[in-house]
């Protein structure tokens, strides 16, 4: 079996075999090993809020093909990136209080990064420029976090001004979900965008039991329409760990 990094950010070509999630939830790690997908994972970063100190879509940012953009803290992730034959850049911008822990928050899918531009670090919107990515300005900075990526253009988001910034964009096919049916512990809900990531190309993964949201007919409806199964963590709430990011896929 051959593998490598994907070579679209978030968006997995085939099946995924190894993900970054966070340290702070045991029964995701044991799942996803059950499934055969391994993973790397972030460690607290001390000067962050302790609830979202170890959540990936905080703490990293995936270019595409292997190339990283990573928070100061997580030296072990580092040193397993680089182990791997990736490509890694630190950055000491990750700190304390809203809006100042969003530089990384950033989605990429596919044909567009949704961030918000002014917390957004340079890199990226740099990257976005040079490969013909068009920037989705939002107010929101855990961008990351409200965006479920669900294939190519295709999102679930639950913050209504992300929503109603991605739907001036044809090409973005979008579904808008009530909040407050994800758990994060220590804030009053999570983000949708925050519980789950693409395992394969039209696989996603939810960390809990879709069943606990309450839009969860229309989630089922929109995975349908186009073509995404999913996988659950059946009698588990919907719980925010800064996204599951994949990184390396069978090829």
């Amino acid at each position: 079996m051959k593998t490598a990094f994907l070579q679209y950010a978030n968006l997995p070509q085939g099946d995924v075999k190894r993900v970054i999630i966070s340290e702070c939830d045991k029964t995701l790690t044991h799942k996803l090993s059950e499934i055969s997908v391994d993973c790397f994972l972030t460690a607290q970063n001390s000067g962050l809020s302790c609830d979202i100190a170890s959540h990936p879509d905080i703490l990293c940012y995936h270019f595409g093909n292997g190339s990283f953009l990573i928070d100061s803290s997580q030296n072990e992730l580092c040193r397993l990136l680089l182990e791997s034959g990736a490509d890694v850049i630190t950055t000491d911008g990750i700190y304390g209080l809203y809006p100042n822990d969003c530089a990384l928050n950033c989605a990429d899918i596919g044909d567009f990064i949704i961030c918000n531009e002014k917390i957004a670090n340079p890199a990226i919107l740099s990257f976005a420029k040079t490969n013909g990515k068009t920037v989705v300005n939002v107010r929101q900075g855990y961008s990351k976090c409200s965006v479920c990526i669900c294939g190519h253009n295709i999102i679930i988001t639950d913050d209504l001004s992300v929503y109603r910034a991605v739907s001036q964009y044809p090409k973005i096919k979008a579904l808008f979900v009530e909040k407050g049916s994800v758990t994060l512990k220590g804030r009053d809900y999570g983000f949708i965008g925050g519980c789950t990531g693409l395992i394969g190309r039209s696989k996603l993964f939810f960390n809990g039991d879709l069943s606990f949201h309450s839009d969860c007919k229309k989630i089922i409806g929109f995975l349908k329409d186009n073509d995404i199964s999913y996988i659950e963590i059946k009698n588990k709430p919907l719980t925010d760990v800064g996204s599951i990011i994949p990184i390396i896929e069978v090829i």
